[in-house]
């Protein structure tokens, strides 16, 4: 499988490789699973050990009810495996740093040249590792979700394979201009198949999701107490179903993506030391140099238990 960038440019400083030698495992199960920006990746279901394309093998249970009146055995029901693929793509981010950038600046204070010539210590170690981490964190997060390898993207995230590959399956809704953001939720939560609506989420940009709150305030369904802030999700009046504000689709005005997190999986590794984060000063150009590798994967087990919305224009 061939290797892909994910390119992160520009000096954003940190301190030397004690810091990330000490941190390396913390820092990258951060780029991996995620833990500082969206939570998607950090609540869906996880597939390790997924070095390229597998198979998702689940069990479709279907046992038969029958009268218990008298003697005998008989066997009925289904039981049986499905299967599905699911590929994760290997990343990787680099970048450099060169300590003699900093000379005339404001941090020259934190160069230090050592007697051979190489430098002691990179600048800003820990900010940089972190910094690094959660930025690549944050990318991650939109493109499980809006990732479209047809415009130049590494895989195709949840809603991508929702409109594209898995759309003949999903359960379609059109929302038609001039809806509400509070009734295009509503047709939503009406179409989730009964079997789901205990655990269901509607997931929403942020945009949509603050229209939303609005929307309940000004209904008088959500007295907002501005000491507990913004809540991350919200209970459709009437229902069980949460609308869940979901970083990975920030900038969709269009559509509302409904589902469980049992049904939607997130691929790696993580199982195999394939997974690495480096940061060494380099002799061959006298550099600081980081390299983050990982790879990374979505799917739905069930399409037909994913309710996709959409609407003819931007509901906000």
């Amino acid at each position: 499988m061939a290797k892909q960038n994910v390119n992160l440019s520009g000096y954003t400083v940190s301190s030397l490789t004690s810091y990330v030698e000490v941190n390396k495992d913390v820092l990258i199960r951060s780029v991996v699973l995620g833990a500082s920006k969206g939570d998607t990746i950090e609540n869906c279901r996880k597939q390790l050990g997924v070095k390229g394309t597998e198979r998702l093998n689940y069990l479709n249970v279907d046992p038969a009810l029958q009268s218990g009146n008298g003697c005998g055995f008989t066997a009925s029901g289904n039981t049986g495996f499905a299967e599905r693929d699911i590929t994760a793509v290997r990343m990787k981010a680099n970048d450099q740093f060169c300590p003699d950038d900093l000379i005339g600046k404001f941090a020259e204070y934190t160069v230090r040249i050592g007697a051979n010539g190489n430098a002691e210590n990179m600048p800003f170690e820990q900010e940089i590792a972190e910094g690094i981490a959660e930025k690549i964190d944050e990318k991650l997060e939109k493109l499980v979700w809006q990732g479209d390898t047809g415009s130049g993207d590494l895989i195709n995230g949840f809603l991508t394979q929702a409109l594209g590959a898995d759309s003949a399956a999903t359960i379609n809704v059109a929302i038609t201009s001039g809806t509400s953001v509070y009734n295009a939720i509503k047709k939503v939560v009406l179409s989730i198949p009964e079997n789901l609506l205990d655990k269901a989420l509607v997931f929403v940009s942020p945009a949509i999701y603050r229209a939303y709150i609005q929307e309940l305030v000004e209904k008088n369904y959500y007295h907002y107490d501005p000491a507990f802030g913004e809540p991350k999700d919200m209970f459709f009046p009437g229902t069980s179903v949460k609308v869940h504000n979901t970083l990975g689709l920030a900038g969709d005005k269009t559509h509302l993506y409904a589902s469980v997190w049992d049904n939607m999986v997130y691929a790696t590794d993580l199982m195999n030391d394939k997974e690495e984060f480096r940061l060494w000063f380099s002799d061959d150009d006298d550099v600081f140099k980081y390299k983050v590798k990982w790879n990374s994967g979505v799917a739905t087990l069930y399409p037909d238990a994913v309710v996709l919305g959409t609407a003819a224009s931007d509901l906000v």
